[in-house]
């Protein structure tokens, strides 16, 4: 069934929606529904809404809101993919999965090794083909919300605010002490007794991924004077597209309640 997110909460009283937009022009003339169809609407903030269409009138969709349940797809805690900027289609490719493996933001990060290099007058528009990305891959796989992707930011910047969490992660080939397996394994039990039906929002972790080139030593030092986890993800070194991807499914295999 077509899933769309509404642009504001629908508040439990309002039985009616009007589309207008892109939603409005791709349901209308990209799928050709017609008045007595049903699609799935989602408020953004969890609630799923089951809706007929009522009425289609040039580019305006009116909605008759059928039913309402809590979206049960999100994962039971709030994770920052701060990633490394990849050359070419990567970013989009990353952007995509890392919602599907429930990425609860996504920072792009400017590097020392990144190829890439965001210019000023382009971080917006940047952000918003990201965005735009993001909210595709949410419909998809069926999000309760959209997550958020941030402007470009420095490597630096990005520190402090990564760090403000119950556990932040950087991989790294150099590591040899603490694999990723054996620094979830540790939190997992040492936090063995946290409720699994608690605020999300209150069990929150952050993964930084360095660029095609890697992070460098500096890079590393800052992030661990900031109290960030170096992390090995094994004797195999992985691209930047892949690395993302890959420790946020070990975190949802950790810590989602399946």
């Amino acid at each position: 069934m077509p899933r769309f997110f509404s642009e504001s909460t629908v508040p439990p009283g309002q039985n009616q929606i009007m589309l207008t937009g892109e939603d409005a022009h791709h349901i209308a003339h990209v799928l050709r529904m017609r008045p007595g169809e049903q699609i799935q609407m989602c408020d953004g903030s969890g609630t799923d809404l089951q809706c007929r269409i009522r009425h289609i009138n040039g580019g305006q969709i009116l909605l008759e809101v059928l039913s309402r349940s809590e979206n049960q797809t999100e994962p039971d805690y709030f994770i920052t993919l701060y990633q490394g900027l990849a050359k070419g289609d990567k970013m989009d490719q990353i952007i995509q999965k890392a919602v599907e493996l429930g990425a609860s933001r996504i920072v792009p990060l400017q590097c020392q090794r990144s190829v890439v290099r965001v210019q000023e007058h382009d971080r917006e528009r940047k952000q918003q083909r990201w965005s735009r990305i993001a909210a595709e891959a949410a419909k998809q796989c069926g999000r309760g919300v959209v997550p958020d992707v941030r402007l470009v930011q420095p490597f630096s910047v990005c520190l402090p605010e990564a760090a403000a969490v119950n556990l932040a992660v950087i991989p790294w080939e150099m590591e040899r002490d603490k694999s990723i397996r054996t620094v979830l394994l540790d939190y997992a039990n040492s936090h063995a007794c946290y409720p699994a039906s608690a605020d999300s929002s209150t069990r929150s972790f952050s993964v930084i991924i360095g660029p095609e080139g890697g992070l460098t030593e500096r890079e590393i030092s800052e992030a661990i004077r900031h109290g960030i986890k170096p992390v090995s993800l094994g004797r195999r070194i992985l691209r930047t597209e892949t690395a993302g991807p890959a420790v946020l499914a070990m975190f949802l295999y950790q810590f989602d309640a399946f």
